[in-house]
């Protein structure tokens, strides 16, 4: 059966879609016009190898250049404390060619960044600075190409979130809820505070953007935002959602733990989120034009619902994976006490489309512990994810899956090198990156090449 088209508009100011973002593209889709390794056939395996990195990798991009980007956070001492941020670059066969260091930020030293249409990845460092790293054409003498202080608006808070709009302004979120609107070439800076719903608002999660504007999601309400004539963000329109009573385990915050997520028939039609509803949460679409409430649906399993994961979504399909009891090694700094305090990790991923009678679920897995965001690659029509397995005093091993799109089939599982929670393949949730054939994931320490050979 043929699978989903790849449908999002292309930012002209990222690079290539599917690999620029930590969720494929400026829509956060998860979606991505490049194939993977695929289902082996007769005489074929997958082949993993291992790309020690000495810390977490979190963001892996691939720009135009085809030359690798990664963001990790390598922790410096014994004691696991001091973390610092680096930007690597390898080749295409995971050869580390260059490597940079950046002044420390948040957890994991800022995990969001995203690749222009130069080549460059975008970020914020430490210092409260927007930063362009640049390489040259093969991959070395990595640098800041420029630089644009944020320091005046921020004065404390730090950047969570960061996307490009279609007329190449830089929109950032912080963790506080101010939302800046950066235009580079011109060094113009407007900012504003959203705080429809409680005068305490935080952001958590990436931002993204389309055509017609940029969404946000704080712990209390989704925000779409378009910029006026002056450049100064304005809010289109906003709802607030069910946050729930309290955090729950597997998750960094109390709130959605979603990126906004873009897709529809025509690209960008619908924004969704993931509320975070005490017993049972829902996946919540809205229409991104006026805001109006198109559907909602319950997720997962009553009682064991909650995820920290971005959701795919591509024409009117959505895909969502469960991460409730997930057991994180380290929490941010002011997450407070989950409750229960601890969960099982309860496993769920499931495939609901939107039809003239609403959202309708097509498809339910009750038995896929995902341990990593999930990632369809149009031309497989498969949906590539970790898996964590069930291993002996919790030292669990960390599988591949490729699994199909139409009906939630596993075609393929592997067990990766290393096991979880003992520092090498615990997959943390984090999100991979596949282009041509390649899917590179990372891990608590290292970076995993998952390709197609004999």
């Amino acid at each position: 059966m043929a699978g989903i088209s790849y449908n999002a508009q292309k930012n002209p100011y990222l690079g290539p879609a599917g690999s620029a973002t930590m969720h494929c593209d400026a829509q956060a889709s998860d979606a991505s016009p490049m194939r993977g390794p695929g289902v082996p056939g007769p005489g074929q395996r997958w082949v993993t190898k291992e790309i020690k990195m000495g810390g977490a990798c979190p963001t892996i991009l691939v720009g135009e250049d085809n030359i690798v980007q990664v963001l990790c956070t390598k922790v410096v001492s014994s004691d696991g404390i001091a973390l610092q941020p680096n930007v690597a670059t390898l080749s295409a066969d995971g050869t580390p060619i260059d490597d940079l260091n950046l002044p420390k930020g948040a957890l994991l030293g800022g995990v969001y960044a995203y690749i222009d249409n130069a080549n460059r990845m975008v970020l914020v460092d430490g210092t409260s600075t927007l930063i362009r790293v640049a390489h040259d054409a093969g991959g070395g003498n990595l640098h800041i190409d420029s630089r644009f202080d944020l320091s005046s608006v921020l004065r404390g808070d730090q950047i969570v979130g960061l996307t490009p709009d279609w007329q190449g302004r830089i929109w950032l979120a912080s963790k506080n809820a101010l939302t800046i609107v950066v235009d580079f070439e011109r060094g113009m800076i407007r900012a504003t505070k959203l705080q429809q719903f409680a005068t305490t608002e935080v952001v958590d999660n990436s931002i993204s953007s389309s055509p017609d504007g940029v969404n946000i999601i704080t712990s209390h309400g989704i925000y779409q935002l378009h910029a006026d004539e002056m450049g100064r963000p304005q809010i289109s329109w906003s709802h607030s959602y069910d946050r729930g009573n309290h955090r729950k385990p597997g998750q960094l915050a109390w709130g959605s733990g979603a990126s906004p997520t873009f897709f529809g028939p025509n690209g960008s039609d619908y924004v969704m989120l993931s509320d975070n509803a005490d017993d049972q949460e829902s996946v919540i679409v809205y229409r991104v034009a006026d805001g109006k409430l198109i559907g909602s649906a319950k997720l997962f399993q009553p009682g064991k619902s909650g995820t920290e994961n971005s959701m795919i979504g591509i024409g009117n399909t959505i895909i969502g994976a469960s991460t409730y009891g997930y057991p994180y090694p380290k929490y941010p700094d002011g997450a407070g006490t989950s409750v229960p305090k601890s969960a099982p990790f309860a496993p769920g991923m499931e495939r609901w489309d939107i039809t003239e009678k609403g959202l309708v679920n097509v498809w339910k897995r009750d038995d896929v512990y995902s341990s990593a965001v999930p990632r369809y690659c149009a031309p497989d029509n498969i949906i590539y994810t970790c898996e964590r397995g069930r291993g002996f005093l919790g030292i669990d091993p960390i599988f591949a899956l490729a699994i199909d799109m139409e009906t939630g089939e596993t075609l393929h599982r592997v067990e990766q090198p290393g096991k979880a929670m003992i520092g090498s393949s615990d997959t943390l949730e984090m999100v991979g990156v596949i282009k041509d054939g390649v899917w590179w994931q990372g891990t608590i320490s290292r970076i995993l090449r998952i390709s197609m050979g004999a």
